[in-house]
């Protein structure tokens, strides 16, 4: 019997194995022996040989560029062939900062984003919605994103009393765009054990009515908990959310997702899915602290591997412009009512408790990402990078700065002396500008924010990001952008900080790879590098003016078809 009885666990051990690579394999089929590009414009993003005619790539890595016809001789007669039919040909877009999978949060959660992304324009729409979301998940948390109390009538964020309306036994968390600030009912207070007497916690507050009851409001460090804690799915809700976000970013011709402050429940929820390769693109996961400190010590892993990369450890310095959170260095030009009349926002951390968190890092050879829009932000996240390479001369990593929006000249020139890379929130003009102009910093701060022409001018290497879900991550609109410099009213914010096409589409492909550390293997079209592609139908260099109607046809991870999915190549003899 106990022979019998081990036999059994063996066999049962052997299946669960068999099973584990037989569903490894089927998200993960190998790439094509041999693929041939051809008849298109071949844009590599490499400065030795800028355009090519054709591109062979074999077992999903690019080995020549040239003409078709002398490719086509270097592989047997069963290369697969795919005519580009005209179109372009190019490295696959590279997130340089955004939070994967949170676009794809509407396959579970209400998206309460007002135009020009959604169409929330009320708070009575929010509590409908939410209602029938209700109805729709029976239980669990009900969870809304994308709400900017700016950009709805009411001018204001819902209260605790009319979420509870919704629902007094179910918790409901409604996140801001800018994902530093929400709104919970009473069963959200209490589950998170939220009590009356509850103490605000260094660089965050708890929201009070005029009869100082909890009223949800929940800022920075008062929400971060309770946003952690609703973003913790259940695993089918995860893998829905996790397939309609890989779908969303492959059809924009995306290959290289970032999430860009994963705490450990984010990344031990997400490890099932690292492990299967059940997402189909590559991502870069950035720990915040305590997760890097969790992983330092052993006690959290993130299985790297080659589609899993560990990006360096994000931390945050301040908010956000749009919470009247940012850290300024100047009064905000307009504040509501209830602000104090030389309110600057406020920084997260302290000056000394940055400078230790980035020295730590730094010194151990682990690069930092520091968010930072403000002016005061920025200055104090530089004079950190400054201490952690006076104390460690001899460790080469590159810090990042994220958002940098605020920066002026003085600060692009630290950052230059610094080796620091900034990643710009450009697009954020796109739906706030007119806004900005207006509320935030005011009309001609307005005109400098993420000043790309002085940021080229000073040298610096620098990437575009979306910080998606906050606004959607649609690469070619952070190219746009940057070219035109639009809000969406249609004014121009400071055409003169607008960069060429070319260098905007560097941002969001070499010099982003340059960013994550990984620019040995994508960013670029060259022998020896990983097929990331996307093909578009025309050239973006000529027709970014319409960025909307450019069509992505197709986008490879690896030399395998990704999108549209069941498009795999069949070979083919003739050309």
């Amino acid at each position: 019997m106990k022979k019998a009885g081990l036999w059994v666990v063996v066999v049962v051990i052997a299946l669960l194995i068999l099973t584990a690579v037989g569903v490894h394999r089927w998200f993960n089929p190998p790439a094509p022996a041999a693929q041939l590009f051809f008849n298109g414009t071949v844009l590599t993003m490499d400065p030795q040989q800028p355009v090519a005619d054709a591109m062979l790539v074999k077992h999903g890595e690019i080995v020549a560029l040239g003409e078709a016809e002398v490719l086509r001789q270097q592989v047997s007669r069963d290369v697969m062939v795919i005519d580009l039919e005209g179109g372009t040909l190019m490295p696959g877009f590279i997130e340089a900062h955004g939070y994967f999978p949170g676009e794809g949060l509407s396959a579970v959660a209400v998206d309460a984003n007002s135009p020009p992304i959604g169409d929330l324009h009320s708070i009575d729409t929010l509590l409908e919605r939410l209602s029938l979301l209700a109805q729709r998940r029976s239980e669990g948390v009900l969870l809304a994103y994308g709400f900017d109390h700016t950009a709805i009538g009411e001018q204001r964020y819902p209260t605790r009393s009319e979420l509870d309306s919704v629902s007094e036994t179910r918790p409901i968390v409604v996140m801001h765009r800018s994902g530093h600030f929400g709104v919970v009912n009473s069963a959200a207070l209490s589950s998170m054990g939220i009590k009356e007497d509850v103490t605000d916690p260094t660089g965050g507050f708890y929201g009070r009515d005029e009869t100082g009851r909890l009223n949800g409001l929940l800022a920075e460090a008062a929400f971060y908990p309770v946003r952690s804690k609703a973003l913790a799915l259940a695993s089918m809700d995860l893998l829905k959310v996790l397939s309609r976000a890989s779908h969303i970013y492959l059809s924009r011709g995306i290959t290289f997702a970032q999430n860009g402050l994963a705490d450990p429940a984010a990344i031990r929820a997400l490890e099932p899915a690292l492990q299967f390769g059940l997402i189909p693109l590559r991502l870069s996961l950035w720990p915040n602290t305590e997760a890097e400190q969790q992983r330092q010590s052993g006690k959290l892993d993130i299985p790297e591997g080659d589609r899993i990369h560990l990006g360096p450890v994000k931390l945050v310095s301040e908010g956000s412009l749009q919470g009247y959170s940012g850290f300024f260095g100047s009064p905000y030009y307009s504040l509501p009512d209830d602000s104090p009349e030389d309110d600057l926002g406020g920084g997260a951390l302290s000056q000394q408790a940055l400078n230790d968190q980035v020295q730590q890092f730094h010194c151990q050879g682990r690069q930092v990402a520091v968010h930072a829009n403000g002016h005061a932000s920025i200055d104090q996240s530089l004079n950190a990078i400054a201490g952690a390479r006076s104390a460690c001369p001899q460790v080469r990593v590159r810090p990042v700065l994220i958002h940098v929006q605020m920066a002026t000249p003085e600060q692009l020139q630290r950052m230059v002396a610094l080796d620091v890379i900034p990643s710009f929130f450009n697009v954020d003009m796109s739906y706030w500008g007119d806004r900005h102009q207006d509320i935030f910093p005011g009309q001609e701060p307005a005109r400098q924010v993420s000043p790309l022409a002085q940021a080229a001018q000073a040298g610096l290497r620098f990437t575009l990001h979306a910080d998606s879900p906050m606004v959607p991550f649609e690469p070619l609109q952070l190219v746009w952008n940057a070219v035109e410099r639009k809000a969406a009213s249609g004014a121009l914010l400071g055409p003169a900080q607008a960069v060429g096409v070319e260098r905007a589409l560097q941002a969001v492909t070499v010099d982003a790879a340059k960013q994550l550390g990984v620019a040995d293997q994508v960013g670029q079209l060259r022998p020896g590098m990983r097929a990331d592609l996307v093909w578009m139908d025309r050239d973006p260099r000529e027709a970014i003016g319409d960025w909307r109607e450019i069509q992505v046809l197709g986008t490879w991870v690896g030399g395998l078809r990704r999108y549209p999915s069941g498009q795999a190549e069949r070979p083919r003899s003739a050309m």
